[in-house]
């Protein structure tokens, strides 16, 4: 700061001493003009000295904020998740995060500013003597009013971040639940939903960016109304004369002032976007956390009596709720005991609180009364189950170290290693977001897994047999259950009557429609059988709470003699179809098998931002009437701002100018950005489902967050500074020069310079920027990951959440690196760009001295003025091209996502069946030698299948988890083109109509069922089309008429994110009520009662054969009774058909695949029953 005042004091001496005419004074003129360089200097290190520390100490504090953020998340409540959203967690760790950076870099500013204009008066006194007392005066009036501007743009702040929050939420949840809005055609409400948000997003930032213009018009103007003001008063009223020195001096002290008080608006937007940033973050570290005492251990004096009763899961006098105080309580009057050892299941009806018990158990739920004992270390299997972006391997073993003859075993027990055989990398395969690679009874296993490795004490299973089928639930209950776990206390949640009436099991537990727990069996002693695996070590864990355990720490074994065997031997069942031997294992000795890799490595373009790219947004801001709209206002205000040097009343219509320039600006900037942000959604929303396969749903985001706020503010206001610049400092150095005269042309090396060193600057600044966001993406992956995942990593006790707090950590620092990187990179060219800067100035003001006899002395102190600002113009240019070339990769990276490949077109008219056909209308099938795979060059997982259904026929379709069941789906609803044969319904050949004319006539029933938060009714009919009499009837036919309504807004309840306010049971049978609003003539049940017990499933089916009795319905299902009564049954085997028959043919062969499916699961003799009642 101090070197800045050299200028104006040197200008002063330097045009007082050329206005004598005395050869001495030039000598003393030389001096200051070479003071002014040396303070010019001194000045470029101080001031990127400043830079760099204050940007590290920016990097360092948001880091920190970043890593208490996400451990923040990790310990919420279950009533605080319900809360914040995934798009409004990424929102706080981009968008909020890096308003903290801008602003923080900027801070000393706060003080800085107010010094600088103290100095800068007091220097003015000297000049003007108390005439500069009113310029001072007008300071502090225009500040006074600026400051409720500022307050206007808080307020208005707050409320874009807000909207900015409802914008994310709708957007990430929407692509997290793609498959379903494909497979719905559900593009358009989806994209009305999304672009709503927008909108009012887009309206409170035009209103904003509005007051910012005022703000910038009110300090633009302010030094035209000082120096009006000190003039006014120093000439008009004090009658002094006003000299060249002291007109020049004043105008360069005013321009010393009008830095920082145009620096004013830039840094109360920093603050008050900060403001609303820390508000945001304060309130989300302010949310409840899960209280670490609900659930007590041997620590605790009341548990050290349960663990000397041999208990080790006890719930004494328990009453649990979800929500706050005013909810009602989900579980009353709980007790429960559970012994070393014990085999308790659970059971049910849908919604009576299963899922809620073991959230009890986890201490994830809020304990209003009562006490909960856990006495040793749990591991958690989720009912929907949660799969992490990594590979198979990776999901076992979940951060722990690889033990081979353990793993081998658990990958037995748990029946995946005939699965991970036909898998490319075996179990190094990439599984893919959200499992995407796997079917629905993959994903459950592997999560089983990654339980059974742990080698926890106790293990909480919730439902993790209702995804599989009857075999495998067989081999899971007896070599798992039975086997593997046969030295562990197991609380399974389960519909299946067989495990529920087992001998084999300890007790079993009813919880009734009050939420009661009712022990209905309990074995006199402990059931007595040969496992058929080597059962893991009777172990002894003291449970652990949250950041008491480094993450290093590995879990230690030992049992009562000290021996590890039942780790170590390898398992004793027999040589068969599921064995491992020596030459035929699952998994691949290979760590980084390419073979296995699903996501894509993110594409990053190279070199400079392409002029296709500039192109697009020219376009999309308006084109040529837009820019000539600019340019003429710029070229205006730079007339009327070099006009103001000698008249000061046209400094007021140049502020003005700056006004219509800059909401022209704003309003073509956001149009851009409006029309670029549709034209990305509806691009992403009609991609092929395989790019959302193999890219996360973090790269989609980081478009939707940083990239949009560039393209919103940043992007317009740059290109803006830009041109201001670039008439200003073209400007200056054509009148510099032609002061100057020949001496002009040595100006030509400096410049020269500039543009060497800006070119070498350039390309490193650009790549940083596009490693910067790229690095960002993965961040952004595991915060959504953890963020769905979050019970589950608790329920693995502290090491694991350790374990993740530092992958977290790990994560952050890779991006930090790139930040460094690239805050060096700008450090380094500033202080360059400084030096020649300084060279200019020397340049120009020597010149001044030089010819200052051929010269005007007002004319010297006009160019000196300039000349002490051009060094700060020219880096300012340099940086703005910079800034340009580096803004311009977030149109670009949203212009990749708007130019990806599309899905086949929606509508096609010359094909499509004409609508009063209404097509399909009988609802026949045909496949005809259809071959299918997910991605271009990956294994066929449909083999030349061949069958034809009848309008009208119900189907089964059955075979062993990842048979290919769900792969008929997914082909005829033309997810994927067919890679040969074709698909007809009703005599259409459905490859060639369109997209959304095959798939509105088709509804399905999910595997995952998915609701998107918002009001009950929209789910139920996003086009709103229907009478709320239609929609209460198929609540009813469901049976979820008495739960709608208890609720008090009744179908405009709101749907919480994922639908976490239902049970999946219930999630189910919402599906379902939407499929029976639908309407449409085929019907798909993908294993859609999976998640629902007998008695409802029994009710369910009932409502299928009434309401659907004229419809082709094809069901895909484990419970192989669910489909006894279908007309045809086809079996599958690794995407082949391999018998289609009536299930009273198929079963009379005694044998064959269905057959031993039917024998496996005991559903022979049903079957028979049935055969004889109807006959």
């Amino acid at each position: 700061m101090l070197c800045k005042m050299v200028g104006p004091m040197a200008l002063n001496r330097v045009v007082s001493a050329l206005s004598e005419d005395d050869a001495g004074l030039e000598t003393t003129a030389a001096k200051w003009v070479v003071l002014v360089f040396f303070a010019q200097v001194m000045q470029a290190l101080a001031d990127c000295y400043t830079g760099l520390q204050s940007e590290v100490m920016a990097i360092q504090g948001v880091s920190l904020f970043k890593s208490l953020l996400y451990r923040k998340m990790m310990r919420l409540s279950a009533r605080s998740r319900k809360e914040k959203s995934t798009g409004e967690l990424t929102n706080m760790f981009t968008a909020d995060c890096d308003a903290l950076v801008c602003t923080s870099v900027v801070l000393h500013q706060t003080w800085l500013i107010p010094v600088q204009i103290l100095v800068v008066s007091y220097l003015l006194v000297g000049v003007l003597g108390v005439a500069a007392f009113a310029g001072i005066a007008v300071i502090v009036f225009m500040l006074r009013l600026n400051h409720y501007v500022s307050g206007r743009m808080h307020t208005l702040q707050h409320q874009t971040r807000h909207a900015k929050d409802k914008r994310m939420k709708k957007v990430a949840e929407a692509f997290k639940a793609v498959s379903i809005i494909k497979l719905n055609a559900w593009e358009d409400p989806v994209t009305t939903r999304i672009d709503a948000a927008r909108e009012i997003e887009l309206g409170f930032m035009l209103q904003w960016r509005i007051m910012t213009s005022v703000s910038i018009v009110l300090l633009w103007g302010m030094p035209v109304f000082i120096s009006i003001a000190a003039f006014g008063t120093f000439a008009g009223i004090l009658h002094h004369e006003l000299s060249p020195a002291i007109v020049f001096t004043s105008l360069a002290l005013f321009q010393l002032i009008q830095a920082p008080l145009r620096t004013i608006t830039t840094i109360v937007s920093m603050l008050s976007q900060s403001k609303v940033a820390l508000d945001r973050i304060s309130s989300f570290l302010d949310m409840p956390e899960l209280d670490q005492n609900s659930v007590v251990s041997n620590e605790d004096p009341s548990g050290c009596n349960y663990a000397a009763k041999n208990v080790i899961v006890a719930v004494k006098d328990g009453e649990f709720a979800w929500g706050d105080e005013d909810s009602l309580p989900i579980l009353k009057n709980v007790n429960l005991e559970v012994k070393v050892g014990d085999f308790l299941v659970v059971h049910g009806t849908v919604g009576c609180g299963k899922s809620s018990l073991c959230s009890v158990l986890l201490g994830e739920m809020e304990k209003r009364k009562g006490m909960v004992y856990v006495g040793g270390t749990v591991a958690y299997c989720s009912q929907q189950a949660w799969i992490q972006n990594m590979t198979v391997r990776d999901n076992i073993l979940f951060g722990r170290p690889m033990d081979q003859n353990k793993y081998e075993k658990v990958l037995d027990a748990c029946a995946l290693t005939a699965d991970l055989k036909l898998l490319p990398a075996r179990d190094n395969t990439e599984i893919g977001e959200r499992g995407v690679n796997l079917s629905g009874g993959q994903q459950a296993r592997i999560a089983l897994a990654r339980a059974c490795y742990s080698n926890a004490s106790i293990y909480i299973l919730d439902s993790p047999l209702s995804a599989v089928d009857a075999i495998v639930q067989n081999e899971i209950f007896h070599k798992c259950f039975l086997g593997l776990l046969r030295n562990k206390t197991i609380i399974l949640i389960t519909h299946n009557p067989e495990i529920i009436a087992s001998s084999q099991i300890t007790s079993t537990v009813t919880i009734d429609d009050a939420g009661t727990l009712v022990e209905s069996y309990r074995a006199d002693s402990q059931p007595e059988y040969e496992p058929v695996v080597s059962p893991l070590a009777r172990d002894s864990y003291a449970i652990s709470s949250f950041g008491d355990s480094d993450a290093a720490t590995q879990i230690s074994t030992s049992d009562g003699s000290g021996s590890d065997e039942g780790l170590n031997e390898l398992s004793p069942f027999k040589e068969g179809p599921h064995s491992l031997t020596a030459k035929s294992r699952c998994f691949s000795s290979s760590s980084n098998d390419e073979r296995g890799r699903l996501i894509v490595d993110e594409e990053r373009s190279g070199g400079r931002v392409s002029r296709y790219v500039f192109e697009a947004y020219y376009d999309a801001v308006g084109g040529l009437p837009v820019v000539c709209a600019i340019l003429l206002t710029q070229l205006l205000w730079q007339g009327l701002q070099i006009s103001s040097d000698f008249w000061l009343s046209l400094g007021l219509l140049a502020a003005f100018m700056v006004f219509g320039r800059t909401v022209i600006v704003t309003y073509c900037g956001l149009r851009a950005a409006k029309s670029l942000f549709e034209r990305m959604t509806n691009s992403l929303l009609h991609a092929p489902m395989r790019f959302f396969d193999v890219n996360p749903i973090g790269r989609v985001l980081t478009r939707y967050g940083g990239d949009v706020v560039a393209v919103d503010v940043q992007i317009p206001f740059t290109f803006g500074t830009l041109v201001a610049n670039i008439f200003s400092v073209g400007c200056t150095l054509i009148t510099a020069a032609f002061v100057i005269r020949w001496k002009g042309f040595l100006l030509l090396p400096v410049v020269a310079v500039y543009g060497a060193i800006s070119r070498f600057y350039i390309s490193p600044a650009r790549e940083l920027q596009r490693l910067l966001k790229t690095t960002q993406a993965p961040i952004l992956n595991h915060i959504s990951e953890s963020v769905d995942g979050a019970p589950v990593v608790r329920a693995f006790g502290s090491h694991q959440i350790q374990r993740f707090f530092q992958t977290t950590d790990a994560k952050l620092d890779e991006n930090h690196k790139v930040w460094y990187a690239q805050l060096y990179v700008s450090q380094w060219f500033s202080l360059r760009i400084q030096f020649v800067g300084s060279l200019l100035v020397l340049v120009v003001t020597s010149s001044l001295v030089w010819l200052h006899r051929q010269i005007n002395v007002a004319i010297i102190g006009l160019i000196f003025a300039y000349a002490l600002k051009i060094a700060a113009n020219l880096e300012g240019i340099v940086r703005v091209l910079t800034r340009v070339e580096t803004i311009m990769i977030s149109p670009e990276r949203m212009q990749e996502y708007i130019d990806i490949e599309q899905e086949a077109p929606y509508r096609i008219a010359m094909t499509d069946p004409p609508a009063q056909l209404e097509w399909p209308y009988s609802g026949s099938i045909v496949f005809d030698k259809v071959s299918f795979r997910y991605k271009q060059g990956g294994k066929l997982v449909l083999h030349n299948l061949s069958f034809v259904v009848e309008g009208g026929q119900k189907i089964g379709i059955v075979g062993r988890t990842g048979a290919g069941k769900s792969s008929i789906t997914m082909a005829l609803f033309r997810i994927n083109e067919l890679t040969s044969g074709s698909i007809s319904i009703d005599g259409v050949d459905v490859g060639k109509i369109g997209l959304k004319t095959l798939r509105e006539n088709l509804s399905i029933i999910p595997q995952m069922p998915v609701l998107f938060k918002g009001p009950l009714r929209e789910y139920l009919d996003p086009f709103g089309d229907l009478e709320d009499q239609q929609l209460w009837e198929s609540i009813r036919q469901v049976g979820l008429d008495t739960r709608i309504s208890d609720e008090e807004l009744k179908l405009m309840m709101i749907i919480e994110e994922n639908g976490e306010n239902f049970s999946v049971g219930e999630r189910q049978m919402l599906c379902m009520a939407r499929a029976l609003l639908r309407c449409s003539r085929i019907v798909i049940f993908d294993e859609a009662t999976a998640a629902i017990d007998y008695e409802t499933d029994q009710k369910l089916q009932r409502v299928i054969r009434t309401a659907f009795a004229n419809y082709t319905v094809v069901t895909i299902a484990h419970r192989l009774d669910t489909i006894l009564d279908s007309d045809r049954i086809l079996v599958l085997d690794g995407g082949r058909l391999v018998e289609f028959a009536t299930p009273t043919e198929l079963v009379s062969n005694g044998r064959g695949h269905f057959f031993e499916l039917m024998r496996e699961g005991g559903y022979l003799d049903k079957f028979a029953s049935q055969t004889r009642m109807k006959a």
